[in-house]
């Protein structure tokens, strides 16, 4: 061999051995130590098109292959958020269920990978699904996380490009994403629901029974509490991802028990709007998980519901550690009933009393609840019985079957969303309630809260209007009669809002409120603050809790006069 062609063949020896070393280098990420390779491994009918070893100095990895359907994915992340070089891969799936056709769905690897903080996913959209679904305003739509075994998880968005059809959120671990719109097909299935409601045109009024044997004559008159008008209900609706819906619920009003059930049609706006036609209207979860509903159409009908999609297998174990709950009841026997001072000295007489409020009876609550995956909890928190604020705490046990529903001892009951993120509960008979609640943990700041929700609120205050009034008069004496009491529908609202947060502790809003049957609009702006521990507070009034990574949270007033129930989601 001459010696020239040998002096070729040994120099491209030793840059094919000197790439194959960087290559080696680059794949590590730049970190020392053996990687992370468990989990890596796919599911089913996903190929894994990138890959790279990151270690604890963070890095990217990305698709830049222009042939792949989904060219443009990438992971970013931060220093800090792996402890252990980790063989990071990024692979396309066929075949996904979870989400509408046509959404390119890409699994993260390693699946179930949880990092110390949280990373940046931007994933690509195809035309085809807009097309398709008819979605013409892509900036509506969200990242959603495929659960296995749990529910579709909506990321807030920090990003998006619309001209190479990418959106960006964060997330604290991995397995599969897709990017998707709102549709009719948002909503599909069985979902468990509660809803609270006021509706005083049933049922017989309450009365207030005069007996005035002579005068003069001096009194302490009960006015009793309308229980007649308070109501829950908890159920199933099932949705055809078509615009129709059936349902069938147990409907508890003051403590009696009745079945019901009924179907209807809703529909699913471009923006995440839900609208039922019956009256209620409010926002579903991308990933369609969840639903909040309230009426805002001027009806004496004053009503909130909440929706959890069912699924998943469960037992009391799948319940373990702390949830923020908050709950709005009432109860008649917590207190004294409001009474008249009557004072008869002559005959005729004739007066005017104002009807006072049966705030003793209405209460909301914001708990935390710490279940030990053996059907026992304990809870503690704070209780606002109409401006009157007391802790209040308490232990018991629990049920959680098989298909996801919860039982407690105190007569609550309800369902668990599959992974048990959160929960609904309500009372089928007996004090009329409803609550949420939603799993604490994770690291929080203001920034936590960016972006649009919609919330739906339940609420009373007696200082919101003129109170109710009854006219006495007795012509002569002795005298028997009973008084029909007005109801005070003046009192008690529900609203849906749009909120905006500017995830840096302000806030704008408008919505419609429905107050005692009368629809106006309205809107304001505040300010909020987040907790490192997810605990929320609006403006010192309303407290609550976020839910990890932002998609949902709570609202209960611990102090003041309103008595009042929130649920937000992001939209």
């Amino acid at each position: 061999m001459p010696f020239r062609t040998r002096k070729i063949i040994e120099t491209s020896f030793k840059i094919i051995v000197s790439c194959a070393a960087l290559v080696a280098l680059a794949a590590c990420g730049g970190g020392g130590g053996s990687a992370t390779d468990s989990g890596t491994t796919p599911g089913s009918g996903a190929t894994v098109i990138a890959s790279q070893v990151i270690d604890s100095a963070g890095g990217t990895v990305a698709v830049t292959d222009a042939s792949s359907p989904i060219i443009g994915t990438q992971v970013v992340i931060p220093a800090g958020a792996l402890s252990n070089p980790t063989k990071i891969t990024i692979s396309q799936v066929s075949g996904a269920t979870g989400l509408p056709a046509d959404v390119l769905v890409a699994e993260l690897g390693p699946a179930g990978e949880v990092f110390a903080v949280p990373v940046s996913v931007t994933l690509r959209y195809s035309p085809q699904y807009l097309a398709s679904n008819g979605i013409s305003d892509p900036t509506t739509l969200k990242i959603v996380s495929i659960g296995s075994g749990t529910a579709n998880e909506t990321l807030r968005t920090v990003a998006r490009d619309t001209i190479q059809d990418t959106v960006t959120a964060q997330t604290s671990h991995f397995g599969r994403f897709g990017v998707a719109g709102y549709t009719l097909a948002t909503l599909f299935g069985d979902y468990a629901f509660n809803f609270s409601m006021l509706d005083a045109r049933f049922g017989p009024s309450v009365q207030i029974d005069l007996n005035v044997p002579g005068t003069p004559y001096s009194s302490l008159v009960n006015v009793p509490f309308p229980e007649y008008a308070f109501r829950v209900e908890q159920g199933t609706v099932t949705f055809d991802g078509a615009g129709n819906y059936s349902w069938t619920a147990i409907r508890n009003v003051a403590g009696t028990t009745t079945p019901v059930s009924g179907n209807g049609q809703y529909t699913v706006t471009a923006d995440g709007t839900v609208a039922l036609d019956f009256g209620v209207v409010g926002t579903v979860l991308a990933g369609g998980s969840t639903f909040v509903l309230a009426s805002t159409a001027g009806v004496p009908v004053i009503e909130m519901g909440m929706g959890v999609k069912k699924g998943g297998t469960f037992n009391n174990a799948s319940f373990n550690g702390s949830y923020a709950v908050a709950l709005y009841y009432s109860d008649a026997t917590v207190g004294p009933p409001g009474t008249i001072n009557l004072n008869v000295t002559k005959t005729p007489y004739n007066n005017t009393f104002a009807v006072p409020f049966p705030g003793y009876a209405l209460s909301s609550e914001l708990r935390t609840m710490t279940f030990d995956g053996a059907g026992n909890y304990t809870w503690s928190g704070t209780r606002n019985t109409s401006g009157n604020s007391s802790p209040a705490s308490g232990s018991g046990t629990y049920v959680l079957a098989t298909d996801g529903t919860l039982t407690l001892d105190t007569g609550l009951a309800g369902n668990v969303l599959a992974g048990a993120s959160a929960f609904i509960l309500a009372t089928p008979g007996g004090k009329v309630e409803m609550g949420v609640g939603l799993r604490k943990g994770g690291t929080f700041s203001n920034a936590s809260l960016g972006g649009r929700y919609a919330v739906a609120y339940h609420y009373s205050d007696a200082t919101a209007g003129p109170a109710n009034t009854i006219n006495i008069n007795i012509p002569n004496t002795p005298y028997i009669n009973s008084l029909d009491v007005p109801f005070p529908l003046y009192a008690f609202n529900s609203e849906v809002r749009s909120i905006v947060f500017d995830g840096a502790g302000n806030y704008s809003w408008s919505g419609t409120r429905n107050k005692g049957g009368v629809s106006s609009a309205t809107s304001g702006s505040g300010y909020y603050s987040v907790a490192a521990d997810g605990a929320l507070s609006l403006d010192s009034r309303l407290s609550g809790h976020v839910l990890e990574g932002g998609s949902t949270f709570i609202l209960a007033p611990t102090s003041g006069q309103s008595v009042q129930i929130g649920m937000g989601v992001l939209r």
